[in-house]
């Protein structure tokens, strides 16, 4: 097992690792998204990869992998035919370790197993066809395999079932899991737990640990700075309903991160949600909160007038105002992404958020990405800025998804300069509540 924080080349260290030692083998390595599949396709190829690759996706005639000479399937036959034997690199989700429907069976209640699994076992319904095991399987996010061994994706644990000589867990959170009594299942059956402490039996002992700290020290990851806004309703409204105090909450945060950003000069901004609907609603308000800001900020001729006012006879003084602190809304872009978007869809959006530019392939100042569990895991966003900053909305228990969120921007910047990434926490305070 290794352990090292998010984005600290994981991918690339593991890539090289296996050409080096497996410069002929065969290769599994899984992930648990599409956008991974990818992004891990063109790692591997960049390091210097050339045997067959296979990805196990539902992706057809994606662009990349195709540039990458990747090709894609979940028939467990053509699976076997195309990574039967010899050097191979394949690709795979761990949704592919899930048994299937089977199709031969009539009642529609029979499963078969996942396409991974079928083709390394072969038998009379792949018509001879077999997949040859693997000699290393690398499991990225490995965190995500802890728990229940009963459990789909734990089957990647199973040499009976993806028989693999050596196994490599990677993640930057591990999952140690601890029970004061023994937990059972709803059959009533005692579980068994996968666990990820140092010499785990599933896991194996840690073979590095680069740590958050560390990483940072050696300027693997930038610094990074943690900023709470606390966020009051100026005129608050007695009884309203949860949808509408949700509303106008969003546009308070809104407002919020506009101010921070232009106090702090930020250009790109993810926000995390924990709701398909807030997520979409963040991006599809942004532009009104952005030409209100920008209508209602002081004019220059605005700021030299009250320089001429009398001094306070309270000896109090004007706000901190600065001319030209918002830019026009048309210079503020806006999007959103959750699982469900396809992966041309979500390639298409995080470049322009990461570039700063528009559907329109214009130059914006601003750019706010607001996602539901689609960008938290693993996912590198590069470009010409990159991000800057990401902001958490709303509590969470996992540490494991904070980490992971937080990683999104603490890649160094793409030209080497140096970088303290923002850690924005918004608190909504009650009329009259002390911080």
């Amino acid at each position: 097992m290794g352990v090292s924080a998010t984005g600290s080349g994981k991918t690339i260290t593991t890539a090289a690792s296996a050409l080096e030692c497996f410069p002929d083998g065969r290769i599994l390595v899984m992930v648990p998204t599409l956008d991974l599949i990818v992004q891990s396709a063109q790692s591997w190829r960049r390091v210097g990869h050339r045997e067959p690759m296979v990805a196990v996706c539902s992706v057809n005639k994606d662009e990349v992998l195709e540039q990458l000479g990747v090709r894609t399937t979940t028939n467990p036959i053509q699976l076997a035919l195309w990574a039967g034997s010899g050097p191979v690199v394949v690709f795979a989700t761990y949704a592919s370790l899930v048994d299937r429907e089977d199709p031969s069976d009539v009642s529609g209640r029979g499963t078969v197993p996942g396409p991974l699994e079928s083709a390394l076992a072969g038998g009379e319904r792949l018509y001879g066809q077999r997949m040859a095991p693997f000699d290393l399987a690398i499991l990225d996010e490995g965190h995500m395999t802890a728990g229940d061994l009963g459990r789909p994706w734990a089957a990647i644990h199973d040499q009976s079932r993806i028989p693999v000589d050596f196994r490599l867990y990677l993640t930057a959170t591990p999952r140690i899991l601890a029970a004061p009594r023994p937990q059972r299942g709803r059959d009533g059956r005692e579980l068994v737990i996968a666990s990820m402490e140092d010499d785990s039996r599933t896991y194996g002992t840690r073979i590095f640990d680069l740590g958050l700290a560390e990483a940072v020290e050696r300027s693997i990851l930038a610094g990074f700075e943690i900023d709470v806004l606390e966020i009051r309703d100026p005129d608050p409204i007695i009884g309203l309903s949860e949808d509408a105090l949700r509303g106008r909450r969003m546009a308070l945060l809104q407002a919020a991160l506009l101010e921070h950003a232009a106090q702090r000069n930020l250009h790109t901004t993810m926000v995390f949600h924990q709701r398909v609907e807030e997520a979409a609603a963040f991006a599809g308000q942004m532009p009104a909160t952005a030409s209100e800001l920008y209508a209602a900020e002081a004019s220059a001729a605005a700021l030299a007038e009250a320089e001429e006012l009398p001094a306070s006879s309270i000896d109090a003084e004007l706000y901190e105002l600065e001319e030209g602190r918002h830019v026009p809304p048309e210079r503020v872009w806006a999007d959103w992404l959750c699982g469900d978007h396809p992966i041309a869809h979500r390639r298409a959006v995080i470049h322009r958020f990461a570039n700063g530019i528009d559907a329109e392939n214009r130059r914006v100042h601003r750019a706010f990405l607001s996602s539901v569990r689609a960008l938290g895991v693993g996912v590198d966003i590069t470009g010409l800025r990159g991000v800057e900053a990401v902001c958490i909305v709303g509590s969470r228990s996992s540490q494991v998804d904070i980490v992971q969120n937080i990683g999104r921007a603490l890649r160094p910047n793409p030209d080497g300069s140096v970088k303290t990434a923002r850690i924005v926490i918004p608190v909504f305070l009650q009329p009259g509540e002390d911080p």
